[in-house]
């Protein structure tokens, strides 16, 4: 078993770990929450923010993906509902429940 591959961060304790080590793992753990729509720390943020600005590797990334987001945000569009949209399903809801 490779050893590297069983280490966790201890998020308790700054540390000072390798590039691409666990630090960078982290990482991707914390923006998987984000893109999961779940609550991060501040420790988490201030992290985030420390370790991509010292990083290459991670901060390259992070371009990388702010580049594809303004990609598909200028390719997908949004379109809006109509106004009377709420107001019509809540009518067919009553409907069928009448």
């Amino acid at each position: 078993m490779n050893p590297a591959a069983t280490i966790s961060t201890n998020t308790s304790a700054p540390a000072v770990l390798p590039a691409s080590g666990p630090d960078c793992e982290r990482v991707n753990t914390v923006l998987e929450q984000i893109a999961d729509g779940q609550p991060v720390t501040a420790e988490d943020e201030d992290f985030l923010y420390d370790h991509g600005t010292d990083c290459s590797p991670c901060f390259d990334d992070i371009k990388k993906q702010h580049v594809f987001i303004g990609f598909l945000n200028a390719r997908l569009s949004r379109k809006a509902s109509p106004d009377g949209l709420p107001q019509s399903i809540m009518a067919r809801v009553r409907a069928e429940m009448a």
